[in-house]
């Protein structure tokens, strides 16, 4: 039955009166607004929940335990995990920093110690640089009261601008293990570009990215990974102490300093061991930029600054430049561990006083002593330091 005209006019007054009521209802939130806090509410759940994961698993010790023992990071952990375990029974410790061209072996220093009165230890570890050095000494001597002294190497005491160690990357990884929140801005700062920052930075944050190749890796391979590890704990500190070092040596190897031309490389060397020689005898003589003595000074200066106040000295050495050595002329204005020895935050030890091993005989390659020469190193700088170093404490922890 179809609707009156009246009734039809009397309908639309009645939507026409009731319009600015329904205006007035879509002012308030309606079930696709009101919908919204719930996303919102599980969002943020969402990302609590990861972080609080990230924190558990990757801040903690818990996956740093689990780490490859070979890689940049694993290889920190384990070295100073071996020294943090060591038993110490007096205050007459004397640590080793440095890469892989300190071999300061405590098998060597160990007969000495009736000699020296100083017990050896070491942390050097292969491819780290100054800033590692710094965050690996904070975390195996926390309370600035376990060592006599530090040795540091340097493959010269003048400030040569070769290559730029505050663009290495790869210490974010040896360090991802290390560092905390505390560090996020001296830690990222000190490299050069805002690329290396943020990278930085995010290791410090979301150190599960940084972890991402290894637990790859675990995830591949963990039988191996676990069998790895098992070895490690139960293997590594002696395997370390009986290390003897490679016999062979660069005898045959001849250099035209004037022609800047190997003439003869020592036998049985790969094209690849060729050019590292090339690489490091020949290399040419950089431009001055300052950058090296800007490096040191940040961070041979954290060093110092970290063991103010404290019975801890700094010594510095030389460590064996090659079977030969470049005649060519630094070009370094400044020293800054000779800065730092004149305002007494470090000690010098002559640098000449590893000089005699500087011969073929004694390097396996360019710029690493072989077994022969690990065994006259060790002695000489055992003495050297513990001369500097003058009368033990005698006290015991």
């Amino acid at each position: 039955m179809e609707t009156q005209p009246d009734a039809r006019v009397r309908d639309a007054e009645s939507e026409r009166t009731a319009e600015p009521e329904r205006s007035t209802q879509s002012n308030s939130p309606g079930p696709a607004a009101s919908g919204r806090w719930p996303v919102l509410t599980r969002v943020v759940l969402a990302v609590a929940i990861f972080c609080l994961i990230e924190a558990w698993i990757f801040h903690s010790s818990f996956y740093a335990d689990l780490l490859k023992p070979g890689s940049a990071a694993g290889s920190v952990r384990t070295t100073l995990q071996v020294e943090q375990h060591r038993q110490v029974r007096d205050r007459n410790q004397v640590l080793g920093v440095g890469d892989s061209r300190m071999p300061l072996w405590p098998r060597l220093t160990d007969g000495l110690r009736g000699e020296t009165g100083y017990t050896f230890a070491n942390i050097a570890t292969p491819g780290t640089y100054p800033r590692d050095w710094y965050y690996m000494l904070r975390e195996v001597d926390p309370d600035r009261n376990r060592y006599s002294a530090i040795l540091i190497p340097m493959y010269e005491y003048e400030d040569d601008d070769w290559g730029d160690q505050s663009g290495e990357e790869v210490d974010i990884h040896y360090l991802a293990p290390l560092l905390r929140l505390s560090d996020m801005f001296e830690f990222s700062m000190s490299f050069p570009t805002w690329k290396l920052r943020k990278r930085a930075m995010r290791a410090i944050l979301l150190r599960g990215l940084t972890y991402k190749q290894d637990f790859r890796d675990l995830l591949e391979h963990q039988d191996e990974r676990m069998r790895e590890l098992k070895w490690t704990r139960e293997n590594l500190a002696q395997a370390r102490y009986d290390y003897r070092g490679p016999e062979r040596n660069d005898v045959g190897l001849e250099v035209d300093w004037a022609a800047q031309k190997i003439t003869n490389y020592p036998p049985g060397r790969t094209p690849a061991e060729r050019a590292e020689f090339d690489m490091i005898l020949l290399r040419p003589v950089g431009p001055n930029t300052g950058q090296r003595a800007a490096y040191r000074r940040l961070w041979f200066g954290r060093i110092a600054h970290y063991y103010s106040g404290t019975r801890t000295r700094l010594v510095f050495f030389r460590v064996p430049r090659g079977p030969f050595v470049r005649p060519y002329p630094t070009n370094a204005t400044t020293s800054v561990v000779r800065e730092m020895a004149a305002r007494g935050d470090a000690i010098l030890l002559d640098q000449d006083l590893l000089d005699e091993l500087e011969h073929p005989e004694f390097f396996m390659d360019a710029v690493h002593l072989n077994a022969a020469g690990c065994e006259r190193f060790n002695p000489i700088l055992a003495r050297a330091a513990a001369r500097v170093l003058g009368p033990l404490s005698g006290g015991t922890h």
